[in-house]
This record gives C-alpha cells, sequence and structure tokens, in this order.
C-alpha cells in the first residue's frame, strides 16, 4: 500500500512538472545550465537570456503563493521564491523590479528594516499567486555577469532539481561531444602509457556520430579516469552540462554521473566531481569517474561505485556514454591494454653521412616493437620537437630508427615505442658525447602532491648528462629514493606515501660530473591528517599555516615555498616575502588559517593586510587581524593559494555618476540614480555600512551590482524642478574612504 501511494505521488509530481510554464516572455536561450562548475560549487539552475535587456515579464510558472523575498547585494540580488500545490519551489533570481503588488510588500519592509537589504519569510497563502501572472521584471541585480533570468525549480527538501528535466524542457537536437580522456595513477605502483603521471588522450569523431579513442590505452595497477566533454545546441555558442555520464569496462557499468538534482549544503563537493588538479593547473574542466577511498560521496554520483579500475592482465574494452537533458547521447569507444611497461636500450648507433641510426631494442621482452616516437631537447632541458625519422625499419624484435644528424646537433633525445601487444615503453633517452656543463648552475627541485602520492621533480638543465641521486634528510639518517628518468634533464621519484616524510628537514641531490657534489634544499613538510589539526611553518619561520579538523578530505603532505618572482600589486610593493601555500592543487572542505610575521618597519604602517593571489582577479584581499603585539597579520582563506602583506592606503574612486555635477536635465530624463566606483587593490567594500548615498540630505536605501561595481537607487517619482544635491560616500576594504557631491539641475 505504502509503495503504491509513493507511486501515485511520484507519477502526480511528474504530471503537475510537465504542466509548468515557461518562465520568462524572453526565449528559451540559455547562457548556462544546470550543474554547471563553479569555483566552489554547482550552478543550481538555469540562465535565460534576455537579449540584453532587463524589465522583460517574469511569470509564475505555477500557481502557488510567495514564500520569500530577497533583496541584496550579492548572490541572487533581488529574488522571488513561490512555494507551490505539489511542494516544489520556484526561485526567480537577478530581478530588475517585482511587479507593483510586490514591490509595496517590498518597500514596506525595507522601510521599516530601514535597509535596502531583506530577506523576508511570508506566511503560508499570506500573498497567493496565479499561474502565468507577471510576479517580476528581469534584471542583473545581485552577482550577475549581464541581464538574464537566473531561474531554479526545488523539491520539497529545498534541493535544486534540473528544470531540463522536470518540466521546463528546451529544443535540443544536438548530441554532446567528447573531446578529452585524462587517465590517472592512483597508487605508487600504478602507470599509465609508461609513465608515474597522468595522461591526457583526445576523440576523434566517427562518422555515425560515435567517438574512438586516438590509440589503446596502456595502464598497470589501479587508475581512474576523467573526462572533459560539452554540449552544445543549435544555433548558440555556449557549452553547456550534461545531464548523465556513465563508464563501463567490458559492458560493466563502473561509475555514474547524474546531475538531476543537487543540495546547497553539499555544494562544495563540487571540487571532488571537477578533477581538482587538472583544473588547478588550467588543463581543462574534467568529470572524475572515480571516487577515491574515505572521500565524501556526492549527491551527483550515482550508487556506491567506485569507478577504481583494477583490471586484470590483457585487453578491456572502454565505453563512456553521456546524456544531455533532451535526451541525446553520445557513445565514446576505446581501448585498455592492461600491462606494465617495457624498457628500452640502444644496443648500437650507427653514422653515415647526414644519417645517424639507432638500433632500439626492448631490454627483456620477446614482443616485438611496433612503432616509436622521437623528440629532440636543448642542452638547456626544454623540448624542441617531435622529430619524424628519415626511415623506421624493423630489425629482430626492435627497429632501427634513423635521423637527420644535421638537426639533432648538440640536441639530447628521447625515444617511446610501444609494442605489437599495445604495452608502451618507458621512455628512452640519449645525449650526444660532448654536452656543454655549466658548473655554475643547481639543480631545480619540484615537489608535486599527485593522486598517487608525492612525487619529487629534479631538473638539471645544463648540468651535463649525469643521473642524480636524491635522499631525504633527517636528523637520523638519510633515506635514498630512486629517480626515474622522464625526460633527458628531468628525474621524478615514483609517487611516494606521505608517512616517509616524517621528520625530514631537507632534500640533498648528488650529482657526479666529474666530481661528487651535493646540493642541500631545505624542506620541513607536515603531514595533515582529517579530524587532525595541523600546523606547518615556512623556512624562514615568518609564514605559517594552520588546518582545522575538517580542512583537508583526505591525508596530505603540506608545506610553504617561499616565491621568487611574483606579479607586483598594483600600486605600492610587497611588505613580506610571497608565500605558496602547498600543495596548491588539493581541494579543502575548509578554511585554513594563516599567519605572516612583520618587522617594526611594518608596525607603524596602517591599512596593512594579508592578500591572496587569484589568477583572473590578481591580489585579493583577505580580511585579516593584526596583532601588533606579536607583529602578526592572520586571517583565513579556502584554498592553498600565494598569500604576502600588502599595504592598501589609497581611497577607492567614484569614477562617474548620473546625474553629473553641474548638468541640467529634464524631470522626465531622470529615472535612477546611479555612481560607477573602483578600488585597485583591497576592493570596494560590498556591504550596506561602508556606502552610502543621499539625495538633497536624505539617505536612500540604494541596490550595489558588485560586478559592474555600481550604486544605484530606482526614483519612485520624478525630481521636482530646482537644484538637487547627490552624495555619495564609499570605502574600500581597508576602509581608505571617498566622497562624491554632485549637484545638478532638474527643469
Amino acid at each position: 500500500m505504502n509503495r503504491l501511494l509513493l507511486c501515485m505521488t511520484t507519477l502526480l509530481a511528474v504530471v503537475a512538472a510537465q504542466n509548468y510554464q515557461w518562465p520568462i516572455d524572453a526565449s528559451k536561450s540559455l547562457k548556462s545550465n544546470f550543474g554547471e562548475f563553479r569555483d566552489r560549487h554547482f550552478h543550481m539552475g538555469i540562465d535565460i537570456k534576455t537579449g540584453g535587456k532587463e524589465g522583460v515579464d517574469v511569470f509564475a510558472v505555477e500557481k502557488g503563493y510567495v514564500s520569500r523575498m530577497v533583496t541584496n547585494f550579492k548572490g541572487y540580488g533581488r529574488a522571488l521564491y513561490i512555494m507551490h500545490p505539489n511542494g516544489e519551489t520556484s526561485v526567480y533570481a537577478h530581478l530588475s523590479h517585482f511587479n507593483p503588488k510586490l514591490e509595496g510588500y517590498l518597500k514596506f519592509y525595507q522601510n521599516k528594516n530601514e535597509s535596502y537589504i531583506l530577506n523576508h519569510y511570508f506566511e503560508q497563502n499570506e500573498v497567493t499567486i496565479k499561474k502565468g501572472e507577471v510576479i517580476g521584471y528581469s534584471g542583473n541585480t545581485g552577482y550577475s555577469f549581464g541581464p538574464h533570468l537566473h531561474f531554479e525549480i526545488r523539491n520539497r527538501l529545498e534541493q535544486p532539481l534540473n528544470p531540463l528535466s522536470n518540466g521546463f524542457a528546451i529544443d535540443d537536437r544536438l548530441s554532446p561531444q567528447l573531446e578529452e580522456l585524462a587517465i590517472i595513477p592512483l597508487e605508487k605502483d600504478s602507470w599509465v602509457n609508461g609513465g608515474f603521471l597522468p595522461v591526457q588522450i583526445p576523440f576523434f569523431r566517427n562518422r555515425d556520430g560515435s567517438y574512438q579513442l586516438a590509440d589503446t590505452l596502456n595502464v598497470f595497477a589501479p587508475v581512474g579516469i576523467a573526462l572533459r566533454t560539452k554540449d552544445k545546441r543549435q544555433g548558440f555558442s555556449e557549452s553547456y552540462q550534461l545531464k548523465s555520464i556513465e563508464l563501463f569496462i567490458d559492458g560493466v557499468q563502473e561509475y555514474k554521473l547524474d546531475y538531476d538534482i543537487l543540495d546547497y549544503s553539499l555544494n562544495d563537493h563540487v571540487q571532488l566531481v571537477r578533477n581538482h588538479a587538472l583544473h588547478r593547473l588550467n588543463i581543462g574542466s574534467f568529470h572524475n569517474l572515480y571516487q577515491l577511498k574515505d572521500y565524501p560521496t556526492s549527491i551527483v554520483q550515482h550508487g556506491n561505485l567506485s569507478g577504481i579500475l583494477k583490471l586484470s592482465p590483457g585487453y578491456h574494452k572502454l565505453m563512456i556514454k553521456v546524456t544531455d537533458a533532451s535526451g541525446n547521447t553520445t557513445t565514446g569507444l576505446g581501448w585498455i591494454f592492461t600491462h606494465p611497461p617495457i624498457d628500452l636500450i640502444v644496443q648500437d648507433i650507427t653514422q653515415d653521412g647526414n644519417e645517424i641510426t639507432f638500433n632500439i631494442q626492448s631490454k627483456s621482452i620477446s614482443i616485438p616493437l611496433k612503432n616509436i616516437t622521437c623528440y629532440s631537447f636543448s642542452p638547456s632541458g626544454f623540448a624542441d620537437q617531435k622529430l619524424e625519422p628519415l626511415r623506421v625499419e624493423k630489425n629482430g624484435g626492435g627497429l632501427m630508427v634513423t635521423l637527420d644528424s644535421r638537426i639533432i646537433q648538440n640536441r639530447s633525445l628521447q625515444f617511446i615505442a610501444k609494442n605489437k601487444m599495445g604495452a608502451f615503453s618507458k621512455p628512452l633517452n640519449w645525449h650526444p658525447e660532448n654536452v656543454d656543463i655549466d658548473y655554475n648552475t643547481k639543480p631545480d627541485i619540484k615537489i608535486n602532491k599527485t593522486a598517487a602520492g608525492i612525487v619529487v621533480q629534479v631538473e638539471t638543465g645544463n648540468m651535463g648528462t649525469a643521473q642524480p641521486s636524491l635522499y631525504l634528510y633527517t636528523p637520523q639518517n638519510l633515506v635514498a629514493v630512486a629517480l626515474q628518468q622522464i625526460q633527458p634533464f628531468t628525474f621524478i621519484t615514483a609517487p611516494l606515501e606521505v608517512q616517509i616524510f616524517n621528520y625530514v628537514t631537507a632534500l640533498h641531490v648528488s650529482i657526479n660530473n666529474s666530481t661528487d657534489y651535493t646540493y642541500k634544499y631545505a624542506f620541513t613538510p607536515v603531514i595533515a591528517t582529517p579530524g587532525e589539526q595541523t600546523v606547518v611553518v615556512s623556512e624562514d619561520e615568518m609564514c605559517s599555516l594552520r588546518s582545522v579538523k575538517s580542512t583537508f578530505y583526505g591525508q596530505s603532505l603540506i608545506w610553504i615555498d617561499a616565491v621568487e618572482n611574483s606579479t607586483p600589486p598594483p600600486h605600492g610593493g610587497f611588505l613580506s616575502n610571497v608565500y605558496q601555500l602547498q600543495p596548491f592543487d588539493i581541494p579543502l572542505q575548509d578554511t585554513v588559517r594563516i599567519g605572516i610575521r612583520y618587522d617594526e618597519n611594518i608596525l607603524k604602517l596602517e591599512k596593512t593586510s594579508l592578500y591572496y593571489y587569484d589568477q583572473d582577479d590578481g591580489w585579493t584581499f583577505i580580511p585579516s587581524k593584526n596583532s601588533k603585539k606579536r607583529q602578526v597579520l592572520t586571517g583565513s582563506i579556502e584554498s592553498l593559494e600565494a598569500v604576502c602583506i600588502l599595504q592598501d592606503d589609497t581611497p577607492p574612486m567614484i569614477e562617474s555618476t548620473f546625474p553629473a555635477d553641474g548638468g541640467v536635465y529634464y524631470f522626465q530624463d531622470v529615472k535612477k540614480l546611479k555612481a560607477e566606483v573602483d578600488d585597485l587593490l583591497s576592493g570596494i567594500a560590498e556591504n550596506e555600512s561602508e556606502m552610502s548615498m543621499t539625495l538633497d540630505g536624505k539617505r536612500l536605501l540604494y541596490a550595489y551590482q558588485p560586478v559592474s561595481q555600481t550604486i544605484f537607487y530606482d526614483l519612485v517619482k520624478n525630481l521636482s524642478v530646482g537644484n538637487h544635491t547627490m552624495s555619495v560616500n564609499v570605502r574600500d576594504r581597508s576602509r581608505n574612504e571617498t566622497t562624491k557631491t554632485v549637484n545638478f539641475y532638474i527643469k
């Protein structure tokens, strides 16, 4: 009986959803759709284009009552929430105005609270709405990048549903596109195409509309897969999020993402659904088709599938199926060959005139080599180009590779082969006999966190052909760590478990180029474990990072690097070293607390604060506490960034106003007062208490648009004929202040 009742309820909800009205009298053209990736959240609705115009009629999609009314500087700006009889709520955001009746309620509560900011909940059926009633007009309020309507439909639990598959279908006849696959090694013994590091491989479109991987993948030990894809709609340039993504191996479903329902309380899980490392490295937005152990499950994940591929030796058929909200489906096919990588050797080299021939053989396996790729590298270690051999000929189980010797003078080479079974080789690197050595250079060290562990990279550049040795130094002993050569002058460790770095205080790199020399690098990382507080300090002891118990999703090694060269601020200079919190490409589920100490010279300065560097916005203000007694600035951030101390003692700018100072206007031409403001460093303080706008001495309940940085006020009635004075006051986040008074005449 209960099951029957549940089925009937579900059926009624679907029927009701199918009768929803489209929410705007503009178009069914979307700027963004449901589930798209944002910095720390999913996009929770659809953004409907309005042709770049404000003031387009917005309709109630179904009858109901107004449950909530919001006006804010940020977020959704001016927004309305309507509860419907089926328990679902529709949300209409970034509106310019409500309808006259609702505007009356808005003005009443704003005046009562003496504030533009409002978050008011109505009683059930206090303000009823009819289906198709004009409830407001589209706009650009809140954190909006242009006029549009942001629309959501939420279930009884206030969870956003995908509108395109829940009653608001649009015409879409194009199938999704598959762009690229990333294969990620997940354990220390995992290999992908002969290496320890992630590999990206493109898809190619077949004539029938399906997609094929460009080559067979060669993996060994557990790996994960991530997908870069996009969905298009006929006649529009935008790329959209998909409805679902499914991964199959040998016909068995290994993983599924379904973007049909989201949850505000789990919004930061976008960092786990999108591959965070590839995103932070600017490689692209990839959907993770696997879940790491002990990491929380996102609401878009389907079932209890992990997606971690532990494949038996041999060939396995890979299929990826992607579907958009209109039911258009695309499949991508490929093959995975499970086998450890093979080792190559150069058996001999012969030269004849301008031709040089390398006899390349497999070191141990008897399967013949099938093809080979060759790259050249400059003496300083930079990749020059992919070389096209003059000839490649079979020689027993190996290959004779003939190159033009004139184009490889003073160049080192790298060969990567593949045998007839599909196994890739580890890179084989070759140097010419006489390589210039610069004895004044030193190795460059990089430490990276990967899904499989910590990888240390050593680049020797102009230091000759000798292979370096790496040691982890602790006060008790030196721990030797093996290095693999991945390029002629680049060496990496296999992924290392974080525990091996317990008590490590330095890295030692030894190189023997006729003489032995050891280079020492201070390195004092700390192991951070979920559920524990962790503190790490920079080598100069001037910068610290403190995590809370909920900061990290999983166990990680954390450390602080000093940055030698950094982008300068727009004015002033650095008042501290710049510190990079590492590893910068791991997601955080909570904040970290940072502190930077300063000297006596900084103690005397005012309006100093912590800042972090954002790739899009440059140096970005961190609300900071200044302990002058301890001479330290502290603040919190949500990701591991480059941080420093800066001073902002430059007032913000009021760049233009309407009306303009000294202007003369007809009364019918002045419907809105506005001021465009800007601040070059700390940014405009986007709080009502930090701005003001008055007209003829009377305080106005103004609005603020943070993207265009515009303060504005819509006049309720025409201004009277005569002189008027508008005053605008604005502060930046360092509390620098600017006031501008504008006198104008209305005729």
